[in-house]
């Protein structure tokens, strides 16, 4: 496991525009995006709820195929940029989907609750249920140049979610070099570089299973090309590991960042495939 190598601070220069976007005011609050950013407003947003009864069973869908998630020997950046902790991910890590679809990873990010004590923070839930915390890893489609070019292109993007459920006093230390570093990324604009961190090792130790929809990107500008795969396994982490998640992070604005996520959106008339069956619990 890696530590700190370096800490870069940036400072930013004049106010911040009053219209950015936020979860909740000050700013372009959610309920708004859509006058700024209309894709917010469509008709194929994300994220949504997983209602596992309506959940289409595909056995034709091939579990992912992870190319370079492993390495141990890269470097990260990992950022502060204002609306949650973001780590720059290399071109070398890439996922092939099942009809052979290879995405190359852009960046990964988190999303969690925390506010008034509320532990609960991902942004997809499953049959009505939030999660703690939701990691969202970013690709794009490599038969494009680049992200910024795959972006705005109808099958540019693809996300990897993965859930954090706690697993109470049992710490997970593939993400405690993660953790550790949080304090030196406390402000907007501040990074710090990872060593020996092993992406593979945050996700669960199973990802044949995942649930699959499209959908849009979870924060302005909400495009709706996003290839979501929502891993069926979860990850643990110990309470204490979530408390310093949820409560290190600052806003623009100095405050904590707390409660950094979309609420669900309407499925209208998608259909949301998995390549496991659901079994419905006996009832006792």
């Amino acid at each position: 496991m890696g530590v700190l190598v370096t800490v870069v601070s940036f400072f930013f220069l004049g106010a911040q525009a009053q219209n950015e976007w936020t979860y909740s005011g000050p700013g372009l609050i959610e309920s708004n995006w859509p006058k700024e950013y209309p894709d917010c407003g469509g008709q194929r947003q994300s994220p949504i709820n997983l209602q596992t009864k309506k959940v289409k069973f595909n056995r034709s869908l091939k579990p992912l195929i992870l190319k370079g998630y492993g390495d141990d020997n890269l470097e990260f950046s990992m950022t502060n940029n204002g609306h949650t902790v973001q780590l720059n991910l290399p071109p070398t890590m890439q996922v092939t989907d099942s009809e052979g679809t290879v995405y190359t990873a852009k960046q990964m990010h988190l999303h969690w609750g925390g506010d008034f004590f509320e532990l609960s923070g991902s942004e997809h839930t499953v049959d009505g249920i939030r999660r703690v915390i939701e990691i969202h890893v970013v690709h794009f489609n490599s038969k494009y140049g680049s992200y910024d070019e795959a972006k705005s292109k109808p099958d540019g993007l693809a996300v990897l979610a993965v859930f954090i459920e706690i697993d109470e006093y049992a710490e997970n230390t593939y993400y405690s070099p993660i953790i550790s570093e949080l304090l030196n990324i406390q402000y907007p604009g501040e990074a710090t570089t990872l060593i020996n961190v092993s992406i593979q090792d945050l996700f669960p130790g199973d990802t044949h299973y995942y649930y699959t929809y499209k959908g849009s990107l979870t924060t302005p500008p909400c495009t709706e090309n996003v290839k979501w795969f929502v891993f069926k396994d979860s990850v643990k982490l110990s309470k204490t590991q979530v408390l310093k998640i949820e409560n290190t992070i600052k806003n623009r604005q100095n405050e904590t960042l707390h409660n950094i996520y979309r609420q669900v959106q309407p499925l209208n008339h998608r259909v949301v495939e998995a390549n496991f069956p659901h079994f419905p619990e006996k009832s006792k």
